[in-house]
């Protein structure tokens, strides 16, 4: 049996809403989690939801407006911060790579 479930820590959009969170969702496939889209704000997000981090392997951006992914320097730097040594992999537009 697969175990799957999908946390949204924020789906609104680059305006602000009172309540609601830039974009971000953690899929949660058999303990393997993935992080879709990385708006600001997503770290704390993560840290209210009770998320543990270090099972994010993979992340995907869906695509390159802000309120997507403003959040992901700050995450990898966090990880960074914390020593992380697993593989993280990110997919996204090519213009991610691109511009980074």
């Amino acid at each position: 049996m697969t175990n799957f479930d999908i946390t949204i820590l924020g789906s609104n959009s680059a305006i602000f809403n009172h309540g609601r969170h830039p974009t971000a969702q953690v899929v949660n496939i058999n303990n393997a989690c993935f992080l879709v889209d990385c708006g600001e704000g997503t770290q704390e997000r993560l840290h209210e939801n009770k998320v543990k981090w270090f099972k994010i392997d993979h992340i995907f951006i869906s695509h390159l407006h802000g309120d997507h992914y403003f959040g992901l320097i700050g995450l990898i730097t966090t990880f960074n911060l914390l020593k992380r040594t697993a593989k993280l992999t990110i997919f996204g537009p090519k213009e991610l790579k691109e511009n980074n």
